[in-house]
């Protein structure tokens, strides 16, 4: 009697198994098993970074991924006792045991943004955008859409900056649900969606200490992965890699002891990127740190207007936003504030949706 009850029990649990699509693969091969590699991250109901939170999940966990999309970019991990589906962005984790080719492939329905209705467009559209979005003219959607003529990605963007663009402070806390997509309106989370590829990736150009300077310096490329010994730089190696065809250009705060020659080095990040077809999107700074140098005042945000006027690429006014912000979206460090606090970095993010959705055209 035992052993039936154990065979009916069994029996339910697969055929449960094969109605999720979780069935385990025809080979015996064990489960593959990952870590978490970022500090925390929500999980996912849907294999999507606007899909509700379910479980949060920290850095040196480990768990058996149960199933993974076609192109092994999302896992479905086994959690005890978690009744919601549980999906975690690839880029957040890595293989610690077994073979990913053990999971099973699942093709979820996913549940997209819905977009108001027609009649309600022209209310959309007479909703102010925030302080700082660009306004984006035919000519920058133009170099955008071109961008793809060039072999660029038209669902990528990248990043080149300083401290405050590393994953951690900036995209990654989307990817991550620090910030929750799923609460963003329809038009942005569509705007995630097209380019939710670029939101857990770890740009090669993007790092602390760095300034426009060693952005075009190859001794500041990743030895390996970058073309060192051609001289590629940081920025040519991050836009060869991830072929992204926008890039936010937020440098600046590393200037406080070379404010003098950040034009020169600056105006060589814009032209590059519209040499290579891509277009730049320039972002000023919240802070105003090289005073403390002897600069006059906002001297590099000054720099980066100037330069975004003459090459006619669009402005994301970072500086302009962050004035509503308790002490400007800058954590209270004493005398130099620079890093950004939460606010500050939620209102980048926000900011930088918002911009996307110009360029697309949302």
């Amino acid at each position: 009697m035992r052993h039936d009850t154990l065979r009916r029990l069994l029996t339910w649990i697969v055929g449960s198994l094969v109605c999720l699509g979780l069935a385990m693969p025809a080979s015996a091969q064990p489960l593959p098993k990952i870590t978490i590699t970022v500090p925390a991250a929500w999980l996912r109901t849907e294999p999507s970074l606007v899909a509700p939170r379910s479980a949060l999940v920290s850095h040196g966990q480990f768990y058996d991924v149960i199933g993974r999309t076609a192109d092994n970019r999302w896992w479905l991990l086994n959690l005890p006792n978690q009744r919601a589906a549980a999906w975690l962005l690839a880029d957040l984790g890595a293989v610690y045991a077994g073979d990913m080719e053990a999971a099973a492939v699942l093709t979820p329905t996913l549940t997209l943004p819905r977009l108001p209705a027609r009649r309600r467009m022209s209310a959309r559209h007479s909703t102010p955008l925030p302080v700082g979005v660009p306004s984006i003219t035919p000519k920058h959607r133009a170099l955008y859409r071109a961008s793809a003529e060039r072999g660029k990605d038209l669902g990528m963007f990248a990043v080149v900056g300083d401290c405050n663009s590393m994953p951690a402070v900036y995209l990654q806390r989307l990817a991550t649900g620090a910030f929750d997509a799923h609460r963003l309106s329809p038009e942005l989370q569509r705007v995630v969606q097209h380019f939710w590829r670029s939101f857990g990736r770890v740009s090669l150009a993007a790092n602390g200490g760095l300034g426009a300077a060693a952005v075009m310096d190859p001794l500041w490329a990743d030895g390996a992965l970058c073309d060192v010994r051609r001289g590629e730089t940081p920025f040519a190696c991050e836009l060869r890699h991830s072929r992204a065809s926008i890039v936010f250009v937020g440098l600046g705060t590393q200037e406080q002891y070379t404010w003098r020659e950040f034009e020169a080095h600056y105006r060589a990040i814009v032209e590059h990127a519209l040499r290579e077809g891509v277009l730049p999107v320039l972002v000023t700074k919240a802070d105003d740190i090289e005073v403390f140098s002897g600069a006059p005042s906002q001297h590099i945000n000054t720099v980066i207007r100037r330069v975004a006027r003459e090459y006619d690429v669009p402005l994301m006014d970072f500086w302009a936003a962050t004035r509503s912000l308790p002490n400007y979206g800058l954590v209270d460090e004493g005398d130099k504030d620079f890093h950004l606090n939460a606010a500050g970095m939620d209102l980048r993010l926000l900011l930088t949706l918002h911009t996307l959705a110009a360029i697309l055209g949302e």
